[in-house]
């Protein structure tokens, strides 16, 4: 359980809390502190026995945060939140008590968000796992369980500052990694996020990840279909 934050005490201490009323002892909280906010430290440090690692320093942002966090991980699974994201207690609750035994390397599940939200952002993304990743980022950080073998072995490219969790999902989709698609709700994401800003430079960002991984037809129909995604955001005012 990876958790990178930056001066958003309140948020992190309502996902730690969740995780620890679900169960205190089998979940491995490793919370990756950008530095900046004094509470914050003094929170982890009045908490540090009940928190296996944490790091509290001016880092690089969200993914070169969770690609340390992901290394000091020894769990068989692996899952990244933000400050203020909360786990779904029934369905975290079910995989702690039957351990999801399976070959696959990801578990997908759904997630879901609140009445905050940003417009144009819908109340909940069903676990999806096939050819409309190409077209849109419908697979988030915050709906997916990693096998910890898998995702020490990849990071997320810091060089995408907004979509380095579409980009590894899209290569490992694209690669054939083994999924297992679940329904459950897996977690409750908390408004704000870095790719829900819908800005010139997001899809500026996807046409470099998709170029990258995509060919033929679908790679180079793309310009277009981000134009017309960015001018559809632009004029309905989201």
């Amino acid at each position: 359980m990876v958790i990178p934050t930056k001066s958003n005490l309140s948020g992190l201490k309502a996902t730690v809390e969740a995780l620890w009323a679900i169960d205190n002892e089998r979940i491995e909280l490793i919370v990756i502190d950008g530095g900046g906010c004094d509470t914050t430290k003094k929170w982890l440090l009045a908490n540090q026995s009940r928190i296996h690692h944490i790091r509290s320093t001016a880092d690089g942002g969200v993914y070169p945060a969770m690609n340390y966090g992901k290394q000091c991980a020894s769990g068989s699974w692996v899952w990244f939140a933000g400050a203020g994201d909360l786990p779904h207690a029934p369905t975290w609750s079910s995989f702690l008590d039957n351990a999801f035994e399976s070959d696959c390397q990801l578990h997908v599940f759904g997630v879901e968000l609140g009445d905050d939200r940003e417009g144009g952002v819908p109340a909940r993304y069903p676990a999806r796992w096939d050819d409309s990743m190409r077209w849109r980022n419908t697979s988030h950080h915050q709906g997916i369980l990693y096998r910890r073998s898998l995702i020490q072995s990849h990071s997320f490219d810091p060089s995408f500052r907004v979509l380095a969790d579409y980009a590894l999902h899209l290569s490992f989709w694209a690669e054939g990694v083994a999924v297992a698609i679940r329904d459950e709700t897996w977690s409750h994401v908390a408004s704000g996020g870095l790719s829900r800003t819908f800005q010139p430079n997001l899809y500026l960002e996807e046409w470099r990840l998709k170029k990258r991984t995509l060919s033929g037809w679908v790679k180079w129909v793309h310009p277009f279909w981000l134009t017309g995604k960015y001018l559809a955001k632009r004029f309905s005012g989201r």
